[in-house]
């Protein structure tokens, strides 16, 4: 939800950041490193104590008035009564092994809220009381509290079962933040590793099959399901469930019921304000979490070898957990301050209505976040998911720095979280500084495609581009895949690492790497391709993109096609897949089978050149099925691959040979792809790498008959290069 934006989140955050009070006050999390109650026999005394004190400041007051007033701190730390009956109820509570210097700090400190001074120390005040004769509780006849008093046993009890009570859930909640925060930080990697296990092949193929690559439900995964989103797979879904079950145990358990309980005697209420508060704790450690999530230069990339689209899915999942809390933290509240007729002076209190301002910018980025609003008014989602998502921070900081004055502890997860998203936008910076302005010339191959070659420019994987001069907003970058194969080094020609593809999905919701929409996407996981075979000896060394003509920037850029007037371009990069052996046949896998429609043919051929040995014959087969619309790409695929001098593509879906790849390409037929995976893979000897790239509608069935393959006995690997957002 709160999406890896653009390069002027930094600065609005940084601005942000520069009215925030200083975050050296930041204490540790209750129970580790804090604690609220050091001397907790103490506090239980000062909370068994009476209040009804006979203070200066009630002069000229009615008696009802005097009931209903609070002593301010001034009078308590004066008033000869109460400060002789804490030290003798402390004196007769405490047991003797509690340290004489943590009592007298918790005198000094603690006792009295926001208090100066206070008139006598701990042992001064018991030494004006006789220690040796009890004094007489107070009475329910005496309505003003001016001598000295005991505190029965049971009324203490029942206080000091309430400060353990806060303690033990204070204690837990801090648990269950780290808790939530580290889990969802480590659980990914340590899924990830089980792919190092040493199991048989049909037997990991049966567990995909079963356990990984179908959607959750139905046939759909990319094509969204009622154009509102997209059905995650059944690994997705499992960590889905892992993070609401996390978030659920984390917000509802861990309330003991300490009983007779002196300061919540109503456990309906202690319990509204226990989940009330536990729900706002574990919100603000989900916000590092939906930051980190949303990075795509994220360590977790490397780490877990997840493909960012995963981790957007996540991110969306995380974010809405997030806000739930928020609401139910929001919701608890409003209920208890309207029971309990505070509702109108609660309003007056800044860290009151700074959260529910808060709360309404949690609130909001859901609906502005649906895949509706992104697909039909990208640019409306994105100004709005920037100014929501920094508007709920700030408002998060100042909430629990009005309410705790930096005493809480809650203030370190929002600093990881600025973190996170500095270091995402710091990396994206130095990326971008690695090669500087270039300049980029448009070429049009045909209506329906245009070449973009940059010069100077040495990246693979791929890379997001910036436009600067084609749009006013200049922070905007669009992803591409960069290809580099290369018959050059074999022939002594030239090589010119290059290709990429760029376009806009036919359906909703999700893109390819090599269909995503340049006038809308910010983001994607493209290909590497490592060097694109080229005819050529006086061509520049430096990156092709492959851009379909579409709206938007692509429409811009069509403009500049043929004029041979260069464009200047910043290049982000380079990203792409941080395991790329996972392209590579080896004994388990040896055939490659790639299939692609479209201009996503850019996002499948690293793992063609990954089929590929310069110096031997290739472990198995590798075959490319190729459903495309125009022949104009496929010409210029074509050269690049085996050189230009290479026979025509023969029309209608027959095969050739481009070097050791069998080629079937179909122009303007559609391909029946479930046919083709079952033919190829049933009739494969050994394991087959599948590697899709398209329309959505196309990679959902090659998903589904994958898994229904692999289920059925078939070794097959499959490998989706797509970009949902």
């Amino acid at each position: 939800m709160w999406s890896s934006t653009t390069m002027p989140a930094l600065a609005i955050v940084l601005s942000a950041l520069s009215f925030l009070p200083s975050t050296s006050a930041t204490v540790p999390l209750e129970g580790y490193g804090r604690d609220s109650y050091p001397v907790p026999c103490a506090q239980a005394c000062s909370y068994a104590m009476p209040y009804n004190l006979d203070c200066p400041e009630y002069a000229g007051m009615t008696a009802e008035e005097k009931a209903a007033a609070y002593p301010s701190a001034a009078c308590f730390s004066n008033d000869t009564s109460y400060l002789t009956s804490m030290a003798y109820c402390i004196h007769s509570y405490c047991p003797k092994n509690v340290k004489i210097y943590k009592v007298e700090n918790f005198w000094e400190t603690l006792m009295i809220y926001q208090s100066e001074s206070i008139r006598w120390s701990y042992p001064e005040a018991l030494a004006q009381v006789n220690t040796t004769t009890a004094p007489k509780p107070m009475s329910p006849e005496e309505t003003v509290f001016n001598r000295t008093i005991s505190i029965d046993a049971a009324i203490y009890q029942s206080y000091m079962n309430g400060v353990k009570g806060y303690q033990a859930v204070a204690k837990n909640e801090s648990k269950y933040s780290l808790l939530a925060f580290m889990t969802c930080v480590m659980v990914p990697i340590g899924f990830s590793l089980l792919r190092f296990l040493p199991l048989p092949t049909s037997f990991r193929s049966k567990v995909y099959g079963y356990l990984i690559d179908p959607p959750a439900w139905g046939k759909q995964h990319s094509v969204a399901t009622l154009g509102i989103g997209m059905v995650p797979t059944r690994g997705q879904a499992l960590f889905i469930l892992y993070l609401i079950g996390i978030n659920c145990l984390a917000t509802f358990e861990g309330y003991p019921n300490y009983t007779p309980n002196g300061i919540y005697p109503d456990r309906h209420y202690e319990l509204m304000r226990h989940i009330g508060n536990r729900a706002g704790a574990i919100a603000f450690a989900n916000i590092p979490i939906v930051i980190l999530y949303a990075g795509r230069s994220s360590v977790l990339l490397r780490l877990t070898n997840w493909s960012y689209s995963t981790f957007l899915l996540l991110h969306r999942w995380t974010a809405t957990i997030c806000v739930v809390q928020v609401a139910l933290h929001s919701l608890l509240w409003l209920r208890i301050m309207i029971e309990g007729h505070s509702y109108p002076l609660v309003l007056t209190y800044p860290y009151w209505y700074v959260g529910v301002v808060g709360t309404v910018f949690f609130s909001a980025l859901i609906p502005f976040s649906m895949l509706p609003i992104r697909k039909i008014l990208y640019e409306v989602f994105l100004i709005t998911h920037i100014a929501l998502t920094v508007g709920a921070l700030v408002a998060s900081w100042y909430h629990i720095v009005f309410l705790y004055e930096d005493t809480s502890g809650f203030e370190i997860w929002l600093i990881i979280a600025f973190a996170f998203w500095g270091l995402e936008r710091l990396l994206r910076i130095l990326r971008i500084s690695k090669y500087g302005i270039k300049k980029a010339y448009v070429t049009r191959i045909d209506d329906k495609y245009l070449r973009v070659d940059i010069p100077d420019v040495d990246a693979h994987g791929h890379c997001f581009a910036y436009f600067p001069t084609l749009s006013w907003r200049v922070w905007e970058n669009h992803p591409f895949s960069i290809v580099n194969c290369s018959k050059g080094q074999l022939d002594g020609e030239s090589v010119i690492p290059s290709s990429a593809s760029h376009t806009q999905s036919e359906n909703e919701g999700a893109i390819s790497p090599t269909e995503a929409s340049a006038s809308k996407e910010m983001g994607g996981a493209m290909s590497n391709i490592r060097q694109l075979r080229v005819h050529s000896n006086t061509t520049k060394p430096g990156i092709t993109l492959f851009v379909q003509n579409l709206r938007g920037m692509t429409a811009k850029l069509a403009k500049k096609a043929g004029t041979g007037i260069a464009i200047p371009v910043l290049i982000e990069s380079s990203y792409g897949h941080e395991d790329t052996s996972r392209f590579e046949p080896n004994t388990e896998y040896r055939n490659t089978l790639v299939i692609s429609g479209g201009v996503g043919i850019a996002g499948v051929l690293s793992s063609l050149q990954a089929s590929l040995s310069m110096y031997a014959k290739p472990l198995g087969t590798t075959k490319l099925y190729w459903g495309i619309k125009s022949q104009g790409l496929v010409d210029v695929v074509k050269s690049m691959i085996v050189g230009g001098d290479a026979a025509e593509e023969k029309e209608g879906g027959e095969s050739s040979n481009w070097g050791h790849i069998e080629t079937h390409v179909s122009v303007g037929e559609r391909m029946d792809i479930k046919r083709v995976l079952t033919t190829e893979l049933e009739n494969a000897i050994g394991g087959t790498t599948v590697v899709v790239c398209g329309p959505h509608a196309m990679c959902d069935e090659a998903r589904y008959v994958c898994a229904a393959l692999a289920r059925h006995g078939v070794v097959v690997r499959y490998v989706e290069e797509s970009f949902t957002w």
